[in-house]
């Protein structure tokens, strides 16, 4: 079983937002933001002819380390495109495709298009139990009656997923952390945040579903929901790839709901960890691979 993981001091608190200050922009993309200090700015736009085709060898820098400042300028200037990772800068360049492609503007549904074309977003999907191919579909044939509109939050996303990477410490900008971006930017009078709602996709548990994932140096205050759920998704992992199961979000969930009050707080993540185990051997008698909520439903019962 996997050893608790180093704590990070600088774990994000929810109540604390970056404080921001958009303006227009001379570049291509039209939109700049001031943040402690510092002017980002995002040279790539829809446009193909001015997408500039450069290395990320500064990511690292421009995500962790001290930009640096323009001659005869006080502020310094990062361009967070070159944050992107080659999997991010493909939803941006798919994105502007499919929207041509149809004669439409590039809007969420574009970009929601491109992301789900993504292994990392589908494998997202498949922890919480939804169709990344269904959605997709579903999508395609809205988008069959209606007309999508450009709208100004999508200018924001590419900010918004800095943001949130500089907050997780990614070390880059990758697909959930442009996913991460639209849940949070659009309305909830647009069709992507209707999926979003449907499937239970919020932007909480995007960010501790990308922690889970991409293996991040992460941690939510001690004895807090999201403390327990992390610390039964590190471990599920390491039954993973021992087992070879593979385990739903939603029952790692329901183990930690299900332990809550069944003993000490400090030792209720503990509590949970036992029932997804038992699950597991559950799963195995069945001849099943996938530990799912039932199956941790039937553990409590006999427990």
């Amino acid at each position: 079983m996997a050893g608790n993981p180093k704590k990070n001091t600088n774990a994000f608190s929810p109540e604390k937002e970056p404080n921001i200050k958009y303006q227009p922009s001379n570049l291509g993309w039209g939109l700049s933001a001031l943040y402690e200090a510092q002017m980002l700015t995002f040279s790539a736009s829809f446009e193909a002819s001015e997408i500039r085709k450069k290395k990320i060898s500064t990511i690292l820098r421009l995500l962790i380390g001290k930009p640096q400042q323009q001659k005869n300028n006080i502020i310094a200037e990062i361009d967070i495109y070159q944050a992107f990772s080659e999997d991010a800068k493909q939803v941006w360049l798919e994105a502007y495709r499919l929207a041509k492609k149809n004669q439409d503007s590039v809007g969420a549904e574009a970009i929601l298009l491109a992301l789900l074309k993504q292994a990392e977003i589908q494998n997202l999907f498949a922890r919480i139990k939804v169709s990344s191919h269904m959605a997709e579909g579903f999508l395609k044939n809205y988008l069959l009656l209606n007309t999508p509109h450009s709208e100004p939050f999508v200018k924001k996303i590419p900010f918004e997923a800095f943001f949130l990477a500089t907050r997780l410490h990614t070390g880059k900008i990758d697909s959930l952390m442009l996913l991460g971006a639209l849940i949070k930017l659009a309305p909830k009078d647009n069709i992507v945040q209707a999926i979003f709602i449907n499937i239970g996709l919020t932007a909480e548990k995007l960010e501790l579903l990308s922690v889970w994932l991409l293996g991040l140096d992460y941690e939510y205050p001690e004895n807090s929901k999201n403390y327990k759920l992390l610390y039964c998704c590190r471990q599920a992992k390491a039954l993973e790839e021992h087992f070879k199961y593979f385990y739903d979000f939603h029952a790692i969930e329901a183990a930690v709901r299900l332990s809550s009050g069944q003993t000490l707080k400090d030792l209720e993540h503990k509590k949970a960890l036992q029932l997804l185990v038992k699950a597991g051997l559950l799963a195995k008698n069945k001849g099943q691979k996938n530990i799912t909520e039932s199956l941790v439903e039937q553990e409590a019962e006999v427990n």
